[in-house]
């Protein structure tokens, strides 16, 4: 039998106290709720809170909670550890100098880096956290330009910030030790986007990924720890291009980059594609359209319908794709080589109708219709296994039935259980979940919900999040205005709660 498993600590800093709670009770026939275990974090009104969660598997994991107020000024970072079975482990906080402002991180097994940089200025900081004992050192550098930073990665004792200086992108390279820096060559050129920086710790080499907007060409640059080149690969061509790439270290020792591509330099993809990056295999491409079970999240009649649509194209000699906006997981092991997770989304406007609105530069006012964004819906996610040569095993589909967010962000989850892949994701204070396996079976669970907490009421959640964690576990997140039963006033919290299948 499938269990659910919560556990439930109610966490308030910067005085803490802990209360713990079991709640038990029924599902259907596929799991038993057996437990809640919650951690709350209570919110101020006076400050502005951004969380981040970061799972480190069997090492817990790590809060990260920047703090403003004072019309964003005052910074202050607090990191807050936690067990893996969300005991606390340590809190710490670091209050960068005044005009510094927290541009991005980036986690390793053993540490998290934050990147810092002064306003209007080229000085940087970045704090190096020790994720098992809290310590944490920080070192001050300078950047060579003044980019506008989009992209952070460390490799050993050296850090890379990739982004756009006068509109061509460049990526500089920043010895922590010595503050040395250096623009990496053949990078900083027109037409060209900065796609992706990947590094590989184990061969000191750092990946960079750029598209040719001109020629229709997606480059794979390869330097090493020193910033020199060591070799292009141009990788696929304009109706197979790369859109986006991640590396994965395989059971056998391959490196593969692995993604999603398309054709005539669109931004919609049309399949999966895996390449080797010592060249110890081939490279391959697979069209949706190639997938067995792609259309498993539609109803049984569509499915039908849509199979002989494009059956009845192919033998007319035709090319048929299938191309879909996809947001992109990074690849994590299987059992049998690699998973890759692929969200699939679109996004969504709406057209208000104005009454009044000004008229060139005569402020005349008349009526008018415009089109604004108003979130992004998710149709399905697609899950692939592919083996360690980087061939296709198996794939399915999860309907998300049209889940909306305001942001474009990852929404589904996934962990192994037995022989089967529990896919979960938030919706609304539920968690949803589908088990999936190999073939095109899957087999919907109950849905969880969040909502219910002993001796508090939700009144509404806000930003709710779900991040894989260990073996079956999850990790659920957010924030919500809570109050207790007897209570008048509502107060909002930062929630985490541990979720296990067994």
């Amino acid at each position: 039998m499938l269990k659910i498993v919560f556990v439930k600590i109610f966490l308030f800093l910067p005085r803490i106290l802990l209360f713990s709670g079991i709640l038990s009770g029924s599902l259907t026939s596929y799991g038993q709720l057996v437990e809640i275990k919650r951690v709350e974090i209570p919110l101020r009104d006076e400050d502005n809170d951004e969380f981040n969660v970061i799972p480190y598997g069997n090492n817990g994991l790590l809060v990260l909670n920047s703090k403003t107020n004072n019309f964003g000024r005052d910074l202050d970072l607090h990191f807050i550890k936690y067990s893996s079975d969300l005991q606390l482990l340590w809190h710490g906080h670091f209050a960068p100098a005044d005009g510094y402002h927290m541009v991005r991180y980036f986690d390793t097994e053993d540490y998290l880096f934050c990147l810092l940089k002064q306003d209007d200025k080229q000085d940087i900081s970045i704090l190096r956290l020790d994720i098992q004992s809290g310590d944490f050192i920080i070192s001050e550098a300078k950047m060579l330009t003044r980019m506008d930073i989009e992209m952070f990665s460390v490799i050993r004792s050296k850090i890379l910030i990739g982004g756009r200086y006068n509109d061509r992108p460049v990526v500089e390279l920043i010895n922590l030790f010595d503050q040395s820096a250096k623009v990496l060559p053949e990078i900083h050129a027109n037409n060209i986007k900065l796609n992706n920086i990947e590094v590989n710790d184990e061969l000191g080499q750092i990946y960079v990924l750029l598209k040719n907007t001109r020629n229709c060409k997606m480059n794979m640059k390869i330097f090493n720890y020193e910033g020199k080149i060591v070799r292009t690969d141009i990788l696929g061509d304009k109706n197979k291009l790369p859109v986006n790439g991640k590396i994965l270290k395989m059971p056998g020792g391959e490196f593969i980059l692995a993604g999603n591509y398309a054709d005539n330099c669109s931004d919609y993809s049309i399949g999966f594609y895996t390449y080797p990056i010592n060249g110890n295999s081939d490279s391959h491409f697979y069209d949706f359209t190639d997938f067995s079970n792609y259309l498993n999240y539609m109803p049984e009649k569509r499915q039908v319908r849509m199979r002989a649509r494009i059956d009845s194209k192919k033998n007319k000699g035709k090319d048929v794709k299938l191309r879909q906006r996809l947001l992109l997981h990074d690849p994590v092991p299987g059992r049998d080589g690699i998973i890759l997770i692929g969200e699939i989304f679109y996004p969504e406007y709406k057209t208000y109708n104005s009454a009044l609105y000004p008229i060139a530069r005569n402020y005349r006012w008349g009526g008018s219709n415009y089109t604004s964004y108003n979130n992004f819906r998710y149709t399905h996610a697609l899950i692939c296994n592919f083996d360690v040569n980087g061939k296709l095993i198996w794939d399915n589909s999860v309907n998300l039935h049209d889940l909306q967010s305001r942001t474009l962000d990852q929404k589904v989850q996934l962990t192994q259980v037995k022989s089967r892949y529990a896919v979960a994701y938030p919706d609304e204070g539920l968690i949803k979940t589908v088990l999936i396996g190999p073939e095109s079976d899957s087999e919907p669970l109950e849905n969880l919900d969040l909502k219910k907490v002993e001796n508090e009421n939700i009144i509404e959640t806000y930003d709710n999040e779900l991040a894989a964690w260990y073996n079956h576990n999850f990790i659920a997140y957010g924030v919500q205005s809570v109050r207790p039963p007897d209570g008048l006033y509502t107060r909002e919290v930062f929630y985490l709660n541990r979720l296990t299948y067994k």
